[in-house]
């Protein structure tokens, strides 16, 4: 904006604490990396080499094990391109792990010697499966059979539980993400950065003129926003319980609070939000991702080796892990300089993080360090070169997110998308045009643009376009309808809603996905593009 918009603006935001965000997703056109690098935050980029444990505590072998990695990818990004595609005739019931299981049928579930080249890509095209078609199919040509014959079932059972490492992405279980809304979960391109650093010298740097302002109340939540006509003009007024002396009236409130504190109606608005607004908060869904690390004396599984390793539906721990619940660590023993350290982070997701912050002790307290470290004991005691006698892989630390029972993090982490979602596209446009003839905008990564749903580039953007919508609302008289659509529909940012990929090479969460003929090869033959 250009034009100086003089008054008073409100945001109103619940901060979750500081054990945050650890990464930047996709590097092309993310507002995060150029903020990343006038803070001088220091960034990793882990291996695409990830040993994975099998659910008998085995390791995999890496050739087949990156293998069926880059075919699970690939139908990743088949599923997406499905979704835009077909989206309106896909059943809101209907799960991306349903999908998967379909396509493991298809892939690992035929014998070479009952099904010919000839007779497969005959019934693929007449269900519009060709090329990853229509119905969203997974074409495969004679190479791309399954080549050890009597394991089929075993590499699909692997394979399946492979897609349980989605709810690492979304905070929610595979089982639980819309189909039907998968190409919301689309990213931007570029590799996934973890920010060794943390997000602290970011937010230093966003903070500095907002200090100097002296306009930062912290500690201060509101409990009701009314929207009140004075002297002719709609204005708003905050009321907080807690700090009734801060009480004030403004011209208009950004409201960035999280989803979760939404669905919980911690906020009352006067008069109520329109039935729009009520069904988008009310039909989007909030993970529950939650961090683990566990620090040892020092590295023992080594810094220069394998710097993440992931863990396939565990039988190996019956008595903590009766849900033989998946999970994966990365080693920060790896990051640059100063910010290695001999810690593992465990992400969590789900019915584990629900298991760990509803019915164990904080951990916080000896108990409930007790109880966590039993609980991951089983896994960390699978890396290189432990040994239950050494000293160096005994723990010495613990520390972990508990955002499921966390007020102010909405009890929950951030927002995807479940089966049952009806209007997930729709629920979103409403919450990013807010309520401007009651003065009330949101902002928040779930009200950002496709790209950037559930991040924190996402975050970003929805608060520059809530800014820009509340200067188109203050502009001129009558503008306020008009601030809905700022950038309008062509808006890059969304990503391509046509079905069809922008470019031959296409990067999810890190994961360069390869088209043609070559690439397919590179790809063992499982999944031909």
């Amino acid at each position: 904006m250009n034009k100086k918009v003089t008054g008073c603006f409100y945001i109103c935001c619940f901060s979750a604490k500081f054990r945050g965000p650890n990464w930047i997703h996709g590097t092309s056109n993310n507002p995060i990396v150029p903020l990343s690098q006038i803070s001088q935050s220091q960034l990793h980029q882990y291996s695409d080499i990830c040993p994975i444990f099998t659910p008998d505590g085995d390791v995999m072998d890496q050739a087949e094990a990156d293998e069926l990695q880059d075919l699970l990818w690939r139908v990743i990004e088949r599923a997406v391109e499905y979704s835009k595609g077909c989206y309106t005739a896909i059943p809101a019931d209907k799960s991306f792990y349903d999908y998967c299981v379909e396509k493991a049928e298809e892939l690992f579930g035929s014998s070479p010697d009952t099904v010919t080249v000839g007779d497969r890509e005959q019934q693929e095209s007449a269900a519009g499966m060709v090329d990853g078609g229509g119905k969203g199919g997974v074409r495969r040509g004679c190479h791309e059979h399954v080549r050890w014959k009597g394991q089929e079932e075993r590499r699909k059972e692997i394979w399946l539980a492979m897609a349980e490492m989605w709810g690492t992405f979304i905070g929610s279980s595979v089982k639980r993400q819309s189909l039907k809304f998968f190409f919301l979960e689309e990213p931007l391109e570029g590799p996934n950065l973890f920010v060794a650093s943390t997000y602290k010298l970011m937010i230093q740097t966003l903070l500095r003129p907002v200090l100097g302002a002296n306009i930062l109340k912290l500690d201060t939540p509101i409990d009701e926003i009314t929207t009140v006509t004075e002297d002719g003009r709609k204005r708003v007024f905050l009321s907080s319980l807690r700090k009734p002396q801060e009480n004030r009236l403004v011209d208009g409130v950004i409201v960035t609070t999280p989803l979760g504190c939404l669905k919980r109606d911690m906020i009352k608005f006067q008069p109520p939000l329109p039935q729009r607004i009520k069904d988008s908060i009310s039909s989007l869904s909030y993970g529950n991702l939650e961090k683990v690390y566990i620090k040892f004396p020092r590295a023992f599984w080594g810094s220069d080796g394998p710097d993440f390793f992931t863990f396939l539906a565990p039988t190996y721990a019956p008595t903590t892990n009766p849900g033989h619940w998946h999970m994966c660590c990365f080693s920060l023993a790896h990051l640059p300089g100063d910010c290695a350290q001999p810690t593992l982070l465990f992400y969590v997701f789900g019915p584990i993080s629900a298991h760990l912050t509803g019915t164990l002790p904080p951990a916080t307290t000896p108990e409930g360090r007790t109880q966590y470290l039993s609980f991951f004991a089983p896994y960390f005691s699978k890396l290189p070169n432990y040994s239950p006698t050494s000293p160096d892989c005994t723990p010495t630390d613990l520390v972990a997110t508990e955002w499921s029972r966390d007020r102010w993090a909405g009890y929950g982490s951030y927002s995807n998308f479940q089966v049952g979602l009806t209007a997930g596209g729709d629920d979103i446009e409403a919450l990013r045009d807010g309520v401007p003839e009651q003065r009330l905008w949101f902002g928040g990564e779930h009200t950002a643009p496709i790209l950037g749903l559930g991040s924190v580039s996402g975050a970003y953007w929805s608060g520059e376009d809530a800014a820009e919508k509340v200067g188109a609302a203050f502009v001129a008289p009558g503008a306020a309808a008009a601030a809905v659509a700022v950038r309008g529909d062509d808006d890059a940012r969304n990503g391509c809603r046509s079905g069809v990929q922008k470019s031959g090479r296409t990067n999810w969460y890190g994961k360069t996905v390869h088209d043609g003929p070559a690439a397919a090869a590179a790809a063992a033959g499982q999944l031909a593009a």
